[in-house]
């Protein structure tokens, strides 16, 4: 029987493998992809108001009930003007990709904060229990619970502006509110929008499997696309 000798010149192995290793470390394409997949991902969580959907902590019926007309049934946590949502970023690089926000209050909406000495909901450091926020001087309308006695604005006939109490049907039937300056601790609840959502790892699996066969490709070892 003849014995056939089959020699295989491994340096083209070698060159290709070589490409592979050097292309997998190079992936700071996939890191953008991953980013951009994640900032959806934010944003989904945003639009379902946590993840799983709802499970942000809902506002104190206080809030609620200092204005009403923008904090009543359909008002959508954190995205009051938008500007939360979006700042939110990505920077990435090879083998890295960091996604977060640069507004200042960003962690405290992301870990919550609690009152110094008070029952409260967020971290117990004491650098939560200590932080303060600044409280512009401001004013407000308040509507009145019922309708009835309210406070209303008129021109004597000294031609001055005079504050009357005035029996107001409607809208009008308001008093406004005004508030000085000051400083107050916060106690705000834990909203986390920075989250892997459950369907988030296999989304990622997918775009570097993608990314693997394209290397191999490029490299000559084979693979999709």
């Amino acid at each position: 029987m003849n014995a056939e000798v089959v020699q295989i010149d491994d340096a083209n192995v070698k060159i290709a493998l070589g490409k592979f290793r050097l292309s997998l470390a190079q992936n700071g394409e996939l890191m953008k992809d991953i980013g951009a997949s994640m900032l959806l991902s934010v944003r989904r969580t945003f639009r379902e108001q946590g993840s799983p959907a709802g499970s942000w902590m809902p506002l104190a019926p206080s809030t609620i009930k200092s204005n009403p007309k923008i904090y009543g049934a359909g008002h959508k946590l954190l995205i009051k003007s938008h500007d939360l949502v979006n700042s939110i970023g990505f920077d990435a690089e090879p083998g890295r990709v960091v996604i977060g926000t640069s507004l200042k209050y960003g962690p405290v909406h992301q870990f919550g904060s609690r009152d110094r000495g008070a029952v409260g909901v967020g971290p117990r450091t004491k650098a939560m229990q200590d932080a303060t926020v600044t409280v512009k001087e401001h004013s407000y309308g308040r509507l009145s619970a019922s309708l009835g006695i309210g406070r209303q604005a008129i021109v004597n006939q000294a031609q001055r502006r005079q504050i009357v109490n005035r029996a107001i049907a409607g809208p009008r039937n308001q008093m406004r509110v005004h508030v000085a300056g000051h400083t107050r601790h916060q106690n705000i609840p834990a909203r986390p929008y920075l989250v892997f959502r459950p369907e988030d790892p296999g989304r990622i699996q997918s775009l570097v499997n993608r990314f693997i066969r394209w290397v191999q490709a490029a490299a000559g070892l084979g693979g999709a696309e």
